[in-house]
């Protein structure tokens, strides 16, 4: 039986400070952890990552996630944005379980794909995504 988890979209404060040329550390502050980037939108990318890893494992053991912080304060040389998270887009990017399913090509398409080695599964996972702009 499969798990059904909450979808969980929401926006979590952070606060980014630049600590060299190609540094920028980044605080969750609701997490209490932190992650960096060598740029800033690298470190924001980093940010969403780390709640959304955190927001999984959290669903996986059933705790909850907090509560979304308003009205951050922070010092002059940082700076306080939100970073977006969607759990359940996440976990599905992030699911690399194989599922067996069974297509129907024509029979000539079989056999020249045989001679030639082809991975079928290899190339339909690739054409599939190719064709949903993943």
């Amino acid at each position: 039986m499969q798990k059904k988890y909450q979808n969980v979209k929401a926006a979590y404060p952070v606060i980014v400070k630049q600590e060299k040329a190609n540094l920028y550390l980044v605080h969750i502050i609701d997490f209490d952890s932190d992650t960096s980037g060598s740029t800033l939108s690298e470190a924001i990318e980093m940010a969403r990552d780390a709640i959304s890893e955190e927001g999984v494992a959290r669903q996986n053991v059933g705790l909850p996630l907090p509560k979304p912080s308003f009205n951050v304060k922070a010092s002059k040389d940082t700076i306080v944005t939100y970073v977006d998270i969607d759990l359940a887009k996440f976990r599905r990017m992030s699911d690399n379980r194989t599922i067996k399913k069974t297509i129907t090509i024509p029979s000539y398409l079989n056999e020249l794909g045989r001679e030639h080695d082809i991975n079928f599964s290899e190339t339909m996972t690739n054409a599939l995504k190719a064709k949903l702009g993943l």
